[in-house]
């Protein structure tokens, strides 16, 4: 599975590269709370402190349904628009951990900063939602949808430069996983 998550990580790279590329770098504005409108892409590390599974897989092949709680760091690449108050993002990310624990997760999150005239420290509050694939070591690989919800704040560095701390917690509909909690950092490149 790790050769096959570089691949769309790659993809990912490319396709949000190519988008700023034809976007150009003089799209974006800043309105009169301190808010930019435009497009924007870049990269994302997490510490996820919590991913919860239900179905533990044994080295004998059989199922232990009980809860498991692991972490590790995860990282993915991420496109997306600002509207004033408003971000729309679309992501992807990998995570794999000692523990033998992996998931792909494709994720949509929109985010409102709810704070006018904030300057360069920005809070904002976010739903999420997407495709989460999740693997152990021994159980069989499990897809299904996962949802939740972000709170956070931006540091606008500049015109085109954001970086962005946020704590964000997950749900998943499938049995194998019950929830990921995630501690996330990300550098936004608007163009």
């Amino acid at each position: 599975m790790k050769a096959n998550s570089l691949k769309k990580v790659a993809l990912a790279a490319l396709m949000a590269g190519g988008v700023a590329m034809a976007g150009g770098s003089n799209g974006v504005v800043v309105d009169s709370n301190g808010y930019k409108t435009g497009g924007f892409f870049g990269v994302r590390g997490a510490f996820v402190f919590s991913i919860q599974s239900s179905i533990i897989g044994m080295p004998d092949g059989s199922y232990w349904d009980d809860s498991y709680d692991g972490n590790g760091g995860s990282f993915g690449v991420h496109l997306g628009g600002q509207e004033g108050q408003w971000r729309a993002t679309l992501a992807y990310e990998y995570f794999d951990n000692s523990d033998d624990q992996n998931y792909d997760l494709f994720l949509g999150q929109v985010d409102y900063f709810f704070v006018e005239n904030p300057g360069a420290f920005q809070p904002y509050i976010g739903v999420a939602g997407g495709w989460l694939g999740y693997e152990t070591k021994d159980a069989e690989d499990s897809d299904g949808f996962a949802y939740g919800g972000a709170a956070g704040v931006n540091f606008a560095v500049n015109e085109n430069i954001d970086l962005d701390f946020s704590l964000r917690y997950l749900f998943a509909t499938q049995d194998e996983v019950d929830h990921i909690g995630s501690v996330n950092f990300s550098i936004n490149y608007f163009y």
